[in-house]
């Protein structure tokens, strides 16, 4: 998992009463990328190299960015920014999912068309994967950013350790979900595929109470019981079918 990293706030005090401005929310952000691309390794440290060393992908990020952080900076008062940047949190982490699963479970050839094919339709295969690429980089760019941002700006440390447990969760929950559509690709039963609705309205459970502020009241003790109870999540082979 990542750390936070604090970033010098050098557009205002940081306990200023009031909104936060998109061009304060904008100028922290871009600040963060630039310390994490000088940090030493770590997940920030290889998203924030590779969107600085490409100028055309800096470039759109900073516009998609743009458009989430003036989305937080028309919130009224600084509680309502505090909840937008956390729904902005989860949207990101979620965006950030399928490349994740891409890279880490290591599918192959036509297992890897045919699951690529599930998840995003019949469009072609090569496009697919280079905008899931671009959109996992951009969309961890922004989730690393708020994330430090709710920590460290708006002082919501209880969120980003919330966020960090939700984001373990999910990717687990992710996992199964694709795990599943594997084995059904295969004429395999999942034992995990009954459950994945169970598993899904726990999560969004979880979600509205730590965007609530009341991350104490999010049991993921009750969602790892889910999977216990027939199995850790499906642990396939990686798969090098051609």
């Amino acid at each position: 998992m990542h750390t936070i990293m604090r970033v010098r706030d050098t557009t205002g005090t940081r306990r200023a009463p009031g909104n936060v401005s998109c061009e304060r929310l904008m100028q922290y952000s871009e600040n963060f990328l630039a310390i994490a691309a000088q940090s030493n390794g770590g997940e920030e440290s290889r998203v924030a190299t590779r969107l600085l060393e490409d100028v055309p992908l800096y470039t759109k990020w900073e516009l998609d960015h743009g458009v989430l952080m003036r989305t937080v900076a028309s919130r009224r008062d600084r509680t309502q920014q505090s909840t937008e940047l956390k729904r902005i949190g989860f949207q990101t982490l979620h965006r950030m999912a399928p490349f994740e699963y891409l890279r880490d479970r290591q599918v192959q050839g036509q297992m890897r068309r045919r699951l690529v094919r599930s998840l995003f339709g019949t469009g072609d295969y090569t496009q697919t994967i280079l905008r899931e690429h671009t959109a996992y980089l951009s969309s961890a760019a922004s989730y690393f950013c708020t994330d430090s941002l709710c920590a460290d700006l708006m002082q919501d440390t209880a969120f980003s350790e919330a966020l960090s447990r939700y984001q373990e969760a999910y990717a687990e929950y992710y996992r199964a979900f694709c795990d599943s559509l594997l084995a059904e690709q295969t004429g395999e039963a999942s034992p995990l595929a009954p459950l994945l609705p169970y598993l899904r309205y726990q999560l969004k459970l979880i979600r509205e109470h730590i965007v609530a502020g009341a991350p104490e009241h999010s049991d993921f003790a009750k969602l790892q019981s889910l999977y216990q109870s027939i199995g850790d999540t499906q642990k396939l082979p990686v798969l090098r079918i051609q």
